[in-house]
């Protein structure tokens, strides 16, 4: 079966429920209220289109399935909006992220699919079939080095001394970050950033199933630890550190950097 087309409908429906609940209630009500309304309206669109379609799969998501009973592989990863924050305040970067599992191990991801909602670009992969960005197949920018490059890297609540991701920022004439992984995933993926760190240990695994395999479909490297093991497992979730490359080279040239195993 031909997934990625289940996948963009799922997104569709998820995508305009998401905006005209914005639409309903933005100044209205306070950004966080706003956040958890269109992320559960997000949520039970890409629900309901499972069951009118009688998808019977096994979900797992930030929330919104709590009732859903579906048991059937592959498993959905989904998140109804990643980059919440973002979104409930206007800030133009966050997306919708869906990805289909044969087995309950991020190794066995073989569709994924991010949607930016601000402009409305689709990034998808397929096991095995590349990585595109709507129509047009995309490759990372071989980038070696850290001289020119620029990075994303999560510091949020990094205390000094204790968070070795901010090891690599005297390394790096221009560091960013956005706010939203599966976005900043698929950047790496298409060239627009070289890298994508965060090794807080505070990513779940629909922030970045997707991302993982549409990044390494487009040639990139992604070294994932769940709670300091590679072996990562999707219904676990939560414990998830991910650097995202354009190269191995880079890759390496990180984890020295970090310390990193």
């Amino acid at each position: 079966m031909d997934y990625i087309p289940i996948l963009r409908e799922i997104s569709e429906e998820m995508y305009q429920a998401i905006w005209d609940t914005y639409e309903r209630f933005e100044g209205k009500i306070p950004p966080r209220e706003l956040g958890h309304k269109v992320d559960l309206a997000s949520a039970y669109a890409a629900k309901d289109y499972l069951n009118r379609e009688h998808l019977r799969l096994m979900v797992i998501a930030e929330e919104g399935f709590e009732d859903y009973n579906g048991n059937e592989k592959p498993i959905l990863v989904l998140d109804p909006i990643d980059g919440t924050s973002n979104f409930s305040r206007g800030i133009p970067f966050s997306s919708i992220s869906l990805a289909l599992a044969e087995e309950d191990s991020l190794s066995h991801v073989f569709a994924g699919l991010v949607r930016d909602l601000f402009r409305d670009e689709i990034y998808w992969g397929i096991k095995g079939g590349g990585a595109y960005l709507n129509n047009s197949k995309i490759r990372v920018k071989p980038t070696r080095n850290t001289v020119d490059a620029h990075f994303s890297v999560n510091i949020n609540r990094a205390f000094p001394g204790k968070y070795i991701g901010l090891n690599i920022l005297p390394y790096i004439p221009y560091a960013r970050h956005f706010g939203s992984a599966a976005l900043e995933g698929c950047y790496v993926a298409s060239g627009k950033i070289d890298a994508y760190i965060d090794v807080r240990g505070a990513l779940r695994v629909f922030d970045i199933a997707a991302a993982y395999l549409i990044t390494k479909e487009a040639g990139g490297k992604v070294h994932v630890l769940q709670e300091g093991s590679k072996d990562v497992i999707l219904t676990k979730i939560g414990g998830i550190a991910v650097i995202f490359t354009a190269t191995s080279h880079l890759l390496e040239r990180i984890s020295d950097l970090l310390g990193y195993p």
